[in-house]
């Protein structure tokens, strides 16, 4: 499945609210867009904390020629070099990581979420598809 396939309900502008395991919630937003002639989905995010402290963080997304798996790259102001995560399509979810622990999907009220391990979002689209 192409990129265009499985980003195409997620592509455009969304915000939301989080809720961080052990930091109260936190308000955030995340673009998604096609580049490189439709052969990576970039990832923009932006994550502001109760407190003020701000995360920002560029994702990279692509499939691996050889295996068909979903690769992201996911590079953050905490300043570590991030490993790829592996992944795939499981009916309406991207599913990533060796846990399968990241999950990506959009609900039957268009509305967008995103499990991760010490996180849960939900956020409405603002502008896009």
């Amino acid at each position: 499945m192409s990129l265009r396939e499985l980003f195409w309900p997620l592509l455009g502008n969304w915000t939301g609210i989080e809720q961080l395991a052990a930091d109260g919630t936190a308000r955030a937003m995340i673009t998604f867009k096609l580049d490189v002639a439709d052969q990576v989905v970039l990832q923009d995010y932006r994550q502001v904390r109760e407190n003020g402290a701000e995360l920002a963080g560029h994702g990279v997304f692509l499939v691996d020629p050889v295996t068909a798996d979903l690769l992201w790259w996911f590079f953050d102001s905490s300043g570590r070099p991030p490993t790829p995560l592996r992944g795939m399509r499981i009916g309406r979810e991207l599913v990533l990581g060796p846990h399968r622990e990241h999950r990506i999907w959009i609900d039957d009220d268009d509305e967008l979420h995103r499990n991760a391990p010490r996180l849960a979002g939900r956020y409405t689209r603002i502008s896009g598809h």
